[in-house]
C-alpha cells in the first residue's frame, strides 16, 4: 500500500507545481461537498470500470500528463487486488492547503476490513474545479 501512496504523492508533488493559478475550493463544508461529491463519484465511476476518460476528466493538465491510460490501468489493478472495488463513502471534512483544497472521504471498499480514507485535492482554476492529487489510504 506504501508504493500507492508515494506514486500519488509524486503526482500531487508535480501538480501543485503551479500554485499561482490555483485557488481553493469552497469556504465551508456545504460548498465544498457540493462541489467536490460529484467530482469524486465520476472518479470513483471511471476507476471502478476501467474508464479513462470518466477517471480523468477533472485532472488538470499536469495530472493528466502523469497519469496516461496505461499508469492509470497499472494502478487501478494493484488497488483492486489490494483492497477491492469502492462500496460506500462518508464525507469528513474539508482543509485548506495553499491555494488547494483537500477533500476528506472514510470510504469502504469490497477486499478491506478497514476503513480507507480518501483524500482528492482541488484546485478553482477560472471557472473550473480541477483535480491536482487523489489517495486511497
Amino acid at each position: 500500500m506504501k508504493w500507492l501512496i508515494y506514486l500519488l504523492s509524486a503526482i500531487l508533488l508535480g501538480a501543485v507545481a503551479q500554485p499561482a493559478l490555483a485557488n481553493v475550493v469552497g469556504q465551508d463544508n456545504a460548498q465544498v461537498q457540493t462541489v467536490a461529491d460529484p467530482i469524486l463519484e465520476s472518479l470513483l465511476q471511471g476507476f471502478d470500470t476501467g474508464n479513462y476518460e470518466l477517471y480523468s476528466k477533472y485532472f488538470d493538465d499536469t495530472l493528466k500528463d502523469m497519469v496516461s491510460k496505461q499508469k492509470f490501468l497499472q494502478t487501478r489493478d494493484k488497488i483492486f487486488k489490494s483492497i477491492g472495488k469502492y462500496e460506500s463513502r462518508s464525507y469528513l471534512g474539508f482543509l485548506r492547503h495553499g491555494k488547494a483544497t483537500v477533500v476528506l472521504w472514510k470510504a469502504k471498499f469490497s477486499k478491506s476490513p478497514d476503513d480507507v480514507l480518501i483524500k482528492l485535492v482541488l484546485s478553482r482554476r477560472g471557472d473550473r474545479v480541477k483535480v491536482l492529487g487523489l489517495w486511497f489510504q
